[in-house]
């Protein structure tokens, strides 16, 4: 007996491409994985924390400590009062984070609208909470974000918004009057905002993250998640963080109290002792790394869609011969290069066979090596 809940949601993507980037000659350009572990404050802090004893259950809202110092961090990057006793939980990471918010918001049924293309977990998280997805598609090459699509795709069933940004794996970062037009849409039709930020702090051109927590410091109308796992370079680790205001945070703590009773007590000890550190793992790389595919890609022929933020870029394969699952699979197979197909972020198929997602965090050597046997590979050598 199968639930028919777990015979809908596809086959997770990651298994499939760890096992393969684990291979002797590949070249990964799919995962998005830091390109460095821990700096070695944090691994000091870590190999503290085992050793002082920090082996029992915390608080399953996370450790005092660590809640004061995500409140602080993001009270200084937005510029709002957050209260780290009533608006800040700790995760198991942002997956669990969205999941957790989801179920403290939706009943069987519901309806939550999901801006499409979307991260793969997203739509599944929906699943898994027994809500339906609505997806609304971004617009045009920029991917814009449409209040008034989202408007026109709300049902009497509607009860949420899952918002990414910046976005996986499109690389947009919402404007102001997007996210703003979000958040109206959620106030005229008693709606909540879940938003995924796991990549707020790597935008390119000086160009502003736009975040609901900013716009209206922790309430009733937004859930806002981010994680350690990127900036921190230790996604191995789950451990990310939920805020909103105290009533939707109770909701929220009791969901997450039940899946996971929290996060690892000796991992939040470390976290909250070697504090938010300087700039963020993959900083440099994904700057340089998004002028060097932008460029690359573009020679091939691919249609590229400069990202704006995040650690993705999505390029087209239009005219290649290919749709973006095949051509995925043959690189693998045929030219040991990693790379993920749009089918497993579009809603719609065929538009998600007329995308590929390159990674923006590997090295100038391994990306210009993953340029070289994509060439190779589509000139026939």
């Amino acid at each position: 007996m199968i639930s028919r809940r777990a015979a809908v949601l596809p086959a997770p993507v990651l298994p499939d491409l760890l096992a393969r980037a684990a291979g002797a000659d590949v070249v990964d350009l799919a995962l998005g994985i830091p390109p460095s572990g821990p700096a070695p404050d944090l691994s000091d802090a870590a190999h503290e924390a085992l050793r002082s004893g920090a082996h029992q259950y915390t608080d399953p809202a996370g450790l005092p400590a660590l809640r004061e110092v995500v409140a602080a961090e993001l009270a200084r990057e937005r510029g709002v009062p957050v209260d780290p006793d009533r608006e800040v939980t700790i995760t198991c990471g942002a997956t669990e984070g969205v999941l957790a918010a989801l179920l403290a918001v939706t009943d069987a049924g519901d309806e939550v609208l999901v801006p499409d293309p979307a991260f793969e977990n997203h739509p599944g998280a929906v699943v898994l909470a027994g809500a339906v997805v609505r997806p609304v598609p971004l617009v045009g090459r920029r991917w814009a974000l449409d209040p008034d699509a989202l408007a026109a795709a709300c049902t009497a069933r509607t009860r949420a918004v899952l918002l990414n940004t910046p976005h996986n794996p499109t690389g947009r970062s919402f404007t102001r009057a997007e996210v703003e037009g979000v958040l109206r849409l959620c106030e005229e039709r008693d709606l909540v905002c879940v938003t995924d930020e796991v990549y707020h702090r790597y935008t390119f051109d000086g160009r502003e993250h736009v975040s609901p927590l900013g716009l209206t410091g922790p309430g009733e109308r937004a859930v806002v998640v981010g994680s350690f796992s990127k900036v921190r370079g230790v996604p191995g680790w789950r451990l990310g963080y939920a805020v909103a205001g105290e009533r939707l945070t109770a909701a929220l703590r009791g969901v997450h109290a039940r899946l996971t009773l929290g996060a690892a007590t000796p991992l939040q000890q470390a976290l909250a002792t070697a504090g938010p550190g300087g700039e963020p793992c993959g900083t440099a790389e994904s700057r340089a790394r998004r002028a060097q595919l932008v460029a690359g890609l573009g020679e091939l022929g691919l249609r590229v869609v400069e990202p704006e933020g995040g650690w993705f870029l999505l390029a087209g394969v239009d005219g290649l011969g290919w749709a973006s699952d095949e051509l995925a699979g043959k690189l693998a197979a045929e030219a040991g290069l990693l790379v993920a197909p749009g089918t497993v972020f579009f809603a719609d198929p065929a538009e998600g066979r007329r995308w590929l997602r390159f990674n923006l965090v590997r090295d100038e050597a391994t990306t210009a090596e993953g340029l070289r046997r994509l060439r190779r590979f589509l000139n026939g050598s």
